[in-house]
């Protein structure tokens, strides 16, 4: 076979010889190049995958940080519940003193239980107050650290048209009694 090529090249000329050796260079260069553009597409395609997962794992730890700040939020509030012993009369008494609002009604309701946790409960009854003072009273009612909250609120103008006829339940979260 080795032979034949030789036979073969030796009856060309030397202008064939050297349109077939410059068609073989463009042949090679052809081949080159392409590996060339392959290989660089194939690279530039593992490094768009390799950044896409590493904001993917930044993206990760940012979550976990996340998670373990929530998860340590709420440990501490699981705890503060737990050990919550706010009584909803004397704080209503000590906020109401503060803004002297007279207090028409108060009825305790029945706890509910939630889960874990328990809803004590007051309903207080206010005859008549200005919205200004209602809401500066709101305010002082609502403690996030004493786990304090307005649960229902229901306000009436009354005839005067000056004040309002307010009813409030007041409420906040224990652990339940294991019962």
């Amino acid at each position: 076979m080795k032979e034949r090529i030789l036979t073969y090249l030796s009856g060309l000329s030397s202008r064939e010889k050297n349109i077939l050796l410059f068609f073989g260079c463009a042949v090679a260069l052809f081949f080159a190049t392409a590996l060339f553009f392959i290989f660089d597409g194939m690279v530039e395609i593992r490094k768009e995958e390799i950044r896409e997962k590493r904001e993917l794992m930044e993206k990760i730890d940012q979550y976990k940080g996340a998670f373990r700040r929530a998860r340590d939020k709420e440990a501490s509030m699981l705890l503060a519940i737990q050990t919550n012993e706010t009584n909803l009369n004397s704080h209503l008494n000590n906020v109401r003193e503060a803004f002297g609002v007279e207090i028409s009604t108060i009825k305790e309701l029945k706890p509910e239980k939630k889960g874990e946790f328990q809803k004590e409960m007051i309903e207080v009854g206010i005859r008549a107050i200005d919205m200004s003072t209602l809401m500066t009273m709101l305010y002082g009612l609502e403690n996030k650290a004493r786990f304090v909250f307005i649960d229902a609120l229901s306000i009436k103008k009354r005839f005067d048209g000056k004040n309002y006829e307010v009813t409030l339940v007041l409420a906040t979260l224990k652990e339940a009694a294991e019962k």
